[in-house]
């Protein structure tokens, strides 16, 4: 329930704090989200894919099932910001400002989180794909101490 309430206040905040940052800023971190989204997008069209091939669906069935998912997910969106809504409502406007702050600081934790999970996957893939060891064992070759002295 906590995490229900934290993402459906995080959701409903995430235009807002879009609007209180500079526009260079803005556009930064749109690129970035945009390219985060879109790798979170791709990542979940993988599983996605793995899953079916695991049960066998055929294409007709995949479909039927992505539609579902689909309108499951705006039921989802609907449903939370509805929830958000009815909590502001009952709320005073010095508890909104309270509220609308630290649904903020929530929003910017996670945004921290995200970034440090996205530098750690892209570590992990810059390892993986580091060649910087092979490049580095022919240090001391006879050809490189010559072309040194």
């Amino acid at each position: 329930m906590k995490l229900k309430m934290t993402s459906l206040v995080l959701s409903a905040l995430l235009p807002l704090s879009v609007l209180a940052a500079p526009a260079t800023e803005v556009n930064q971190a749109a690129t970035a989200q945009e390219r985060n989204a879109e790798w979170r997008q791709e990542n979940m069209q993988k599983r996605q894919a793995a899953w079916f091939d695991s049960l066998e669906l055929s294409t007709e069935q995949r479909e039927l099932f992505q539609n579902e998912m689909q309108q499951h997910r705006e039921q989802q969106q609907k449903a939370r910001a509805a929830h958000h809504e009815k909590l502001r409502s009952l709320l005073t406007d010095e508890q909104r400002v309270k509220f609308d702050q630290k649904t903020q600081q929530m929003q910017q934790r996670k945004q921290k989180q995200m970034q440090k999970q996205m530098q750690k996957q892209m570590q992990k893939q810059m390892q993986k794909n580091d060649k910087s060891k092979r490049a580095g064992q022919y240090k001391d070759s006879p050809r490189n101490n010559a072309v040194k002295e």
